[in-house]
């Protein structure tokens, strides 16, 4: 998950190594294939990911073939972004120092724009929405931490950590009327993943992932991740 900009990012090796925990791991495997099924990246396809931390997810995208740019204003982690991509032996400059509120590219040159767990942070949501779709031609995606989860009543408490408890969390009902409001897109789909709270212990973990497996497919809205696609008008 994608906590960027400003005093987020003061620990960047703790911030990485939370994706080798086996919640972590879990989070992130789900992170992805939510991307995958829903976005839908093509191979030679142009993407954009807004507040990409250290590149993880902007890896993960090359390594699908996808001509894959990130943005990150925090310089600790543009740095580890741009180390990642440097010995993937990819081009370190596709990371460049930029807000979501304000991307320095022209309109519509990204067929997949994402953001994951980024707007959470940003001052301007709306203004952020609407610079997403100003550069995107295709699909925008946009992952977020659920209030009605889990996971969220426990940010909300103030029981995740400093980082997260600056944290402004969206239900999926709300996040939706954000998007169709600023975007008015052709199309939208909306999905969870995540039903469980955050654990280290495996049984649980193996308990939550049987959960997601089994509640795929439903309409339901309680996971931990709110996974959002959105597809715009150009």
């Amino acid at each position: 998950m994608n906590a960027s900009g400003g005093d987020f990012t003061r620990d960047v090796a703790k911030y990485d190594a939370w994706y080798h925990t086996p919640w972590g791991g879990y989070a992130e495997s789900e992170e992805l294939r939510l991307l995958v099924e829903m976005a839908r990246p093509q191979h030679g396809e142009r993407a954009l990911d807004v507040g990409c931390g250290t590149g993880r997810m902007l890896a993960r995208m090359l390594s699908l073939c996808v001509d894959a740019h990130g943005t990150e204003p925090a310089p600790d982690m543009r740095e580890v972004a741009q180390w990642r991509l440097e010995q993937l032996g990819h081009d370190p400059e596709r990371v460049v120092d930029a807000s979501v509120e304000a991307l320095p590219f022209e309109e519509h040159v990204f067929d997949v724009v994402t953001a994951i767990t980024v707007l959470e942070f940003v001052e301007d949501l709306p203004r952020a929405l609407k610079e997403m779709a100003r550069v995107c031609r295709g699909r925008i995606f946009i992952e977020a931490i659920n209030a009605r989860s889990i996971y969220g009543a426990a940010i909300l408490r103030g029981e995740a950590g400093e980082t997260l408890s600056r944290a402004r969390l969206q239900t999926p009902e709300a996040l939706e009327a954000l998007v169709q409001e600023h975007l008015r897109p052709e199309r939208i789909e909306v999905r969870t993943t995540l039903i469980g709270g955050r654990t280290e212990d495996s049984l649980e973990l193996a308990v939550q992932r049987r959960l997601d497996r089994r509640l795929r497919d439903a309409q339901w809205r309680l996971g931990g991740v709110i996974a959002l696609v959105a597809e715009v008008q150009t």
